[in-house]
């Protein structure tokens, strides 16, 4: 990507954010994608060329990014962690990683976290490390992983990750794949599928917000449903509550339930 009068807003290694007149850039190698916001969420986008976005949701504005950046300073996350320009670049790497078209920052953290377990060596209770260890504040970041069943949590809220899962591995890479897509980020609805053992499940969910928590439930779907909701919305929106309920009557109630509760994704 062609870039004339590059200002370097920060360095780390091959990890660059860069500005170039009005707009701004993560350079990794040899890699440059140009990033915007939607700073009433927060929401961060990063073009990864061909019409596809990497979509960073509840994260942080391109002003808070530039000013961190600049200042050598840091971000206060939603979930209520804070990060240095070292945690921040930390995550957009990983986002950058795993090139899904809808992420919540939440899991960019558990990703990371669980990067680390695996750096420590976490592989029993003996070697568990707890979330402050990592300087995280938050004592609900895992929980979707603890739900998966990716890593484990002790009696005195250490984190490791079981050799089961260590061993499978490779096969479970290889033979599951996950997919979650958010239509909306106001009142949250949104639809997936993930591939368990060579089968395809495809589902949609949504959630009832109460403060910063959502109430969310998931519901099995057809591949036609699945294929007539990305038909029906084919952008992110922000959506009401009329909207929302009119998604949830359709595609959640009168379907099997695959997971209820709160702040609860697949």
């Amino acid at each position: 990507m062609e870039k004339e009068s590059v200002k370097i807003l920060y360095q780390d290694g091959d990890f660059l954010l860069e500005q170039s007149g009005e707009k701004f850039y993560l350079t990794l190698g040899e890699q440059s994608y140009e990033i915007l916001d939607y700073p009433y969420e927060p929401c961060l986008y990063i073009k990864m060329g061909h019409g596809f976005f990497v979509t960073i949701h509840n994260s942080f504005s391109l002003k808070e990014l530039c000013l961190a950046a600049q200042e050598n300073g840091s971000i206060q996350m939603i979930t209520g962690d804070e990060y240095d320009m070292q945690g921040i670049c930390m995550l957009l790497r990983k986002a950058l990683a795993l090139s899904m078209e809808s992420v919540d920052i939440s899991y960019l953290e558990e990703c990371c976290f669980a990067d680390y377990l695996k750096e420590c060596g976490a592989v029993s209770e003996e070697t568990a490390v707890s979330l402050s260890d990592w300087g995280i504040k938050n004592p609900n970041v895992m929980n979707s992983f603890l739900h998966a069943k990716k890593v484990k949590r002790t009696n005195d809220a250490r984190y490791y990750i079981p050799q089961s899962h260590n061993k499978d591995n490779k096969n479970r890479e290889e033979d599951t794949e996950r997919f979650l897509r958010v239509i909306s980020n106001q009142v949250r609805f949104g639809c997936g599928y993930r591939k368990i053992n060579g089968k395809m499940q495809y589902f949609a969910w949504h959630g009832y917000p109460n403060r910063n928590d959502d109430f969310i439930t998931t519901a099995e779907i057809t591949s036609d449903e699945f294929e007539e909701i990305n038909k029906e919305y084919p952008k992110e929106i922000i959506a009401d509550r009329e909207t929302a309920e009119l998604f949830r009557h359709k595609y959640i109630e009168g379907h099997t339930v695959i997971l209820e509760g709160w702040n609860k994704l697949l």
